[in-house]
This record gives structure tokens, sequence and C-alpha cells, in this order.
């Protein structure tokens, strides 16, 4: 199949040109050769989640392992303060030279299963040029700074990282019985948060991931979606634990990495006692998400702000993408 790709042309080819496609194209047989072997070995007959257009999907798993019984979730009826934390950072525009990003983080408070203050931090602005990150204080080394430069991608996530971190470290120098929520894994290589707990804190910060991938057990999840009352799993108990658990009868499950002094369980039932959820996902996450994304409203703002402020000089722009690409109406 590939081959045969390869050599179609829709114009004539110099005899060299095709001699060295067809040549690769059976390099990619041989390859697609060995994928088949270790694809039928480590796929055959697992649940497989298809994207939708290259988006991930929430695997719902029918299967479950009956030896395998989940824990109770049970209220500490304490009040703690949840205090959780989301951001988000958009690219506003660029020059020869650089690039404007803004980011904008929020917090949920949550008390005793009400949620009662929010905060809303931004729009903050960062310049990023060879000279390095304006408006933001870490100096970058030369090979990260060419990175971050070169992809707007990995630069909107460093930014909103390091905005979010200072963030936690904010609330964890205040009252020691707060526990501090931030989306996503504390393990990812990109974004751990763990740093501002200090050794023998009483302090507690749970990373409460929404990916896919990160949900590491078929098994663990069916165990967990088919429990009538709110239930966890222990996946790891190292420094950062961490743990599968569903918050509400009828909610979703989600990957929890847990960093505290105190038992996961305890944990745990502090937070399904202090804040209050809605498909099992608590709504202090919820608000601070809402409040951190940028509306078509803030995003005109923004620009018509930047070019009052800064006197720039706004240049006609059009979609490079659509204009090359086009469409393709031509036989194969």
């Amino acid at each position: 199949m590939m081959r045969k790709m390869a050599i179609t042309a829709t114009s004539p080819v110099q005899d060299e040109q095709l001699s060295a496609l067809d040549s690769l194209a059976r390099e990619f047989e041989e390859a697609f050769a060995e994928l088949s072997e270790s694809a039928e070995r480590e796929l055959s007959g697992r649940a497989f989640v298809f994207s939708r257009y290259g988006r991930e999907l929430y695997p719902y798993f029918e299967a479950t392992d009956a030896s395998l019984v989940p824990g109770c979730i049970v209220p500490v009826k304490e009040g703690r303060p949840i205090a959780s934390v989301d951001s988000t950072c958009v690219l506003v525009g660029e020059t020869s030279q650089g690039s404007l990003y803004a980011a904008r983080t929020a917090v949920g408070v949550s008390y005793e299963g009400t949620l009662r203050r929010f905060f809303r931090l931004g729009p903050i602005l960062v310049y990023a040029n060879a000279s390095g990150l304006t408006g933001l204080a870490p100096r970058l080394p030369s090979a990260e700074l060419d990175l971050l430069l070169s992809d707007h991608a990995v630069a909107e996530r460093f930014i909103r990282n390091t905005i979010e971190r200072r963030v936690v470290e904010a609330l964890s120098e205040g009252d020691d019985r707060t526990i501090v929520m931030a989306d996503g894994s504390l393990k990812h290589p990109m974004g751990q948060l763990t740093g501002p707990l200090r050794r023998g804190s009483n302090r507690s910060m749970v990373g409460f991931s929404k990916s896919s991938s990160l949900i590491l057990s078929e098994d663990l999840v069916s165990s967990l979606s088919g429990a009538r009352v709110p239930s966890y799993h222990t996946v790891d108990r190292g420094p950062v634990g961490t743990v599968l658990a569903k918050f509400a009868p009828d909610g979703l499950v989600f990957r929890l990495d847990i960093a505290s002094s105190e038992p996961h369980p305890a944990v745990l039932g502090r937070i399904l006692w202090n804040d209050a959820f809605a498909s099992g996902y608590p709504d202090s996450l919820k608000v601070a998400h809402h409040l951190s994304i940028f509306s078509k409203a803030d995003d005109q703002a923004l620009k018509a702000y930047v070019a009052k402020r800064f006197r720039v000089r706004p240049l006609h722009a059009f979609p490079l993408r659509t204009i090359a690409l086009g469409g393709f109406r031509g036989g194969a």
C-alpha cells in the first residue's frame, strides 16, 4: 500500500527520483511489518478508545474485575478551605523579533460544601524575544529560550505553568489547613508543582487530571464506575501518591496526584466534605477554569489595549495555511 502511494505521481518524474521513493516505500513497508507484530501482541483484545479528529475522549469501561473492591471515601467533617487554581495563556501577537502573550489565572475557594470566594489575576503580559521573557522573572538557558521562541504552544505552556506555580506558592504560604488543588498532574515533567510544600508541613496539594492518557487501569476505572458511593483506588504510594477517585455516585473517575503528610483517605474525605461536585468534578476547579479562560470579547479588548498602550502599528493579516493549502480536488 505504501509503495503504491509513494510511486504514484501526477506529473512526469525522473527515474532516479522514482527509484529513491520506491526504496523508501519498501523501508516503510518493513517498518510496518515490524510494527504489525508488536501491535498485534500489544493491542489484541484490549479496549481501545478512538480519538475524535485527533482529540482524546474519556474512556467508558464496562468490564469489571469482581475481585477489585474500591475503598469508600468517607467525609471528614472538618472545615478546611479548598483553594483550586487554573490558568490560561494565549498568543496576543508577534513582531519580527518576538511574541507577546497574555496569561490569566483564577482561584476558586470552597468551604464546607459551598463555593465561597473566587479571585482572578491578569491579564499578565509577557514578551518573549532573544533577550528572554520580559514580564516573567526566571532567566532561561539559551537552549530552552530557543525552544520557546520557536514554538508558541511550548511558550504558552511554560508561561502558564510559571504563573500558576507562583499562585500556588502564595496560597501555600497562608493557612496551614488549606488544601491547594491544581488542574493537571503534579508529576508532569513540564508542570511539577510540589516544590512549594515544605517538609513537615501540614499542607496538602492535589493535582486533578482529566486527561485520558493518565487513566492508568481499565479494571480500576471499571470498578470505580460501578461503585454506588464515592470511592477510590490507590495506584502509587510514593512521596507524591496517585489515586483514582470518584466523588459522586454517578460521577466520573479522575486521577489525583496527592502530596500530603496526611493519609490519602483523609485528604479525599476532606475534599469531599468541603467542596461541591457536579459530575464528580469539584466546583472550585470548575469556577477557576471558567474565570481563567479568555473570551472573544476579552481577546478584542486586549488587542485594543495593546495597540493603544504600546502604540503598535497593526498589519493586515491573512490565514496563511488556508490560502497556501486551500482545497485539493485533483484525482489520485
